[in-house]
């Protein structure tokens, strides 16, 4: 930008300027102009902001104590209406600014003088080409302008939206990358009281660098981060940023002590494609989205004062949808020209404009799907749903079901190991689509909403391969539609299957309500389902063997023999002294180790699961009606196949606990399928008074209750904690209680299995 010939700023001629010799020298604040007085900038006048695009305006009034006096006020009524409401918009600031200062004493330092230059200038211009979401233009996304009192102050109580936004450029080229163009109006929050970690105000962002450097651009070990860089400061620094995202990029089951988020079940991109030195374009909505999953349970310094962790998740969720709200395609529609937001506007406003942006990316979809996982994980389980249809409608609309379909226009022929990497993060967010749909469906009591029938798209690559490969002719051969076989420790390569299997037993299940077709033959769809069962426990016991950690031979494959190994036999008297220590491991065995551990732990959590879908596929779901038993379904065969996988369950659950006590390998998706498999041993529980006490069955049921425990406190969810209340209590009944205090018991126990039905139309986890 060619520089303007300096001008030198016009300082009104006021009693105080004339009057200027007889005083002492003015404060450096009441020398600086009204924007670097504002953003508490280091300012003498010397330099005037008209070098960065900027005129410097002295119009500010001098504020002193005490009463004001009668003809000021006058004269402040007497002003435009506009004057007026700049005036007040600039004392709100004013006055929010100081009280943050008052509640959070950190945020009191004065600001940098300069903020750093962006990275994206240093970045190469070569640049590989995402699918990736495009510049937010200002004239494509025009926003509301009531900026009124009253919906300010609603925003304040809020604790954190923004109060005004403006035509803004989230990003600066198409690529992406972070622009700092000092005139690029930018979406901004107003940091309130009740928010320590508010993000700081939009002049604090706004100020160009003339050093190329410093700040918070130094502190960035992640250059992805970079769209997030306007929403740092003092309140959420960058540094806080890059250690959400070192737990973004943890393994589950990695470590006791460093515990990946329970909310990214597994990376939809590569950690080179994120990590490199020109790192993949990434929404602002999806890079907050992130650090909201991980801020709720990361274990960092920060996060662990008292009230730290809440202000900051609460912050960082009003930012991620704020963000995606701004790209969200139910605020447009389409007409001809483009797309149209869809706003109260202006009667004056008779031409809106439009836009011909796509409306929406798989970076929406990816949003849209973790925000319904953090929230489902909440106590409002079934607040989730919005965000939920959101994804689905948006994946749809964009035709990732359709992306390998022959003849399909979404579908494009490959040229370039970029253009792989494109279509498979697609097809990797669908299956992650398809894979919570099920999962969700199970939790809520409903119905499928992704069938296989419309699935035209290639199975995922394995992790390792998606990783790893530089050369598209060494990709193995595709087939179309979701595997049904594990094949390795991936979450696509072991939990995709169990869905598929689990979407055909809710498609039976939900089946039998129907009112024409419920009474028809299930036979041959229950005869598939149990093939597809049993060629998913071959595969599983083709992984161990593969793995080399399978159990004694002529020795059935059991998670615990694969623990334990072969037992020993020998006499204790022959057992010889301890072995010297083993020699330093080299970096080939600890990596082999590492995957002998991470196959260990993905056969213990396939063998329960398996076990809970024969749970649910030859059992009743509704734990009331199971102990009401109306229809003597426990005299049936059918009850006496879910009643020995339930115990299977039981002890395939204390395998898992001696692998992962912590439970933290997949604690988002394990408590619902620990529910389903504990309500056969709650109806053994009831029925011991009249069957008598029977050792294994306590024994299974104090299994469940610890494992219970242990996901209460790894990720404390609201059903689990009242369901290891009613099996414990349970329990202690049996063991001694009079006929009075058991029927008591008995109707307590209901109220609280009430709040969860699995019957036609209830809501399963949905209160």
């Amino acid at each position: 930008m060619a520089a303007s010939p300096p001008v030198t700023p016009q300082v009104p001629q006021t009693a105080d300027t004339t009057t200027a010799a007889h005083r002492r020298a003015r404060k450096r604040t009441r020398r600086a102009c009204d924007k670097c007085n504002t953003s508490r900038t280091r300012c003498d006048g010397d330099h005037p902001w008209y070098e960065y695009g900027y005129n410097c305006n002295y119009n500010r009034q001098a504020k002193k104590r005490g009463r004001v006096p009668l003809k000021a006020k006058k004269d402040a009524s007497n002003s435009t209406p506009s004057d007026g409401s700049a005036d007040e918009d600039h004392d709100h600031r004013n006055e929010s600014h100081t009280e943050n200062e008052l509640v959070n004493p950190a945020s009191a330092a004065p600001v940098a003088q300069h903020t750093p230059a962006p990275l994206a200038q240093a970045a190469p211009s070569a640049r590989l080409t995402y699918a990736s979401p495009r510049v937010e233009d200002p004239q494509a996304f025009p926003v509301d302008n009531h900026s009124n009192s009253g919906s300010r102050h609603r925003s304040d109580l809020s604790g954190g939206f923004p109060q005004r936004m403006e035509n803004c450029r989230l990003h600066g080229s198409s690529n992406g990358s972070f622009h700092g163009s000092p005139s690029a109006a930018t979406p901004f929050f107003m940091a309130t009281p009740s928010l320590s970690f508010g993000l700081p105000p939009r002049r604090d962002f706004e100020r160009p660098s003339s050093h190329g450097g410093g700040g918070q651009v130094g502190e960035l070990r992640y250059r992805c981060l970079e769209p997030l860089l306007p929403y740092m400061g003092n309140n959420f620094p960058v540094s806080v940023a890059c250690d959400l995202f070192d737990v973004y990029l943890l393994d589950p089951g990695a470590s006791l002590f460093r515990f990946s988020s329970p909310f990214i079940l597994t990376r939809i991109f590569r950690k080179k494609s994120l990590l490199g030195p020109n790192p993949r374009p990434t929404s602002a909505a999806l890079l907050a989205t992130i650090l909201w999953c991980c801020a709720q349970t990361a274990d960092i310094s920060v996060l662990l004062v008292p009230g730290a962790r809440s202000r900051l998740t609460n912050a960082l969720y009003e930012l991620a949808t704020y963000l995606i709200s701004r790209r969200d395609p139910d605020r447009w529609r389409r007409i001809h020209g483009g797309l149209q937001i869809e706003y109260d506007r202006e009667q004056a406003d008779i031409f809106p404009e439009t836009t011909g942006e796509p409306a929406g990316t798989i970076d929406d979809v990816l949003t849209f799907i973790l925000l319904c996982i953090g929230v489902s994980a909440g106590d409002f389980k079934s607040d989730c749903l919005k965000w939920w249809s959101k994804a689905k409608r948006l994946a749809l609309a964009l035709r990732l079901d359709r992306q390998d379909a022959p003849g399909d226009y979404a579908h494009t022929a490959a040229f370039s190991v970029a253009d792989v990497e494109q279509q498979e993060e697609r097809r990797r967010v669908f299956w992650l689509l398809y894979a919570i749909d099920r999962h969700l469906a199970l939790s809520y009591n409903r119905g499928i909403h992704i069938p296989d029938a419309i699935c035209d798209v290639f199975a995922p690559l394995p992790d390792r391969v998606w990783e790893d490969f530089e050369d598209m002719n060494a990709l193995p051969p595709r087939t179309i539609g979701p595997p049904v076989t594990i094949t390795g420790t991936g979450f696509f390569e072991y939990f995709l299957p169990l869905m598929v299997i689990l979407g055909d037993i809710i498609e039976v299940h939900h089946g039998q309500f129907h009112p024409r077709l419920g009474s028809l033959d299930k036979k041959y769809a229950e005869g598939a389902i149990a093939e597809l069962i049993a060629g998913c426990e071959a595969s599983l016991d083709r992984l161990a063997r593969r793995a080399g950690i399978n159990g004694v031979s002529q020795t059935p494959m059991r998670i615990s023999n694969i623990l334990a190994g072969p037992q020993d036999m020998t006499p204790l008297a022959e057992v010889p002294p301890p072995l010297p220590p083993p020699p330093r491991q080299t970096q080939y065995e600890q990596t082999r180790n590492s995957d002998q551990l991470d196959v260990k732990l993905v056969i213990a959590y396939c063998t329960f699961l398996l076990h809970v879908l024969h749970v649910l596929f030859y059992g009743k779901w509704d734990a009331i009606s199971m102990l009401d038993n109306e229809d003597d379904w426990i005299t049936s065969p059918r009850f006496v196949e879910c009643a020995s996988h339930a115990i299977e369950a039981s002890d395939a659950v204390a395998d898992i606990l001696k692998l992962d006590p912590e439970l933290n390998f997949m604690p988002y998706l394990f408590g619902i399928y620990l529910l389903h498999g504990s309500f056969i041993l709650l109806l053994f529980a009831d029925r011991m008074p009249q069957l008598g006490q029977n050792q294994s069955v306590e024994h299974a049921c104090e299994t469940i209750i610890r494992a219970h425990e242990v996901c209460v406190v790894t990720l404390s969810t609201e059903f689990q904690r009242n369901f290891r209340r009613v099996l414990r209590s349970t329990l202690y009944n049996v063991r001694g209680s009079t006929h009075e205090s058991r029927e008591e018991h008995r109707l307590a126990r209901r109220q609280v299995l009430s709040l969860y039905r699995w019957t036609r139309g209830a809501k399963g986890l949905g209160i």
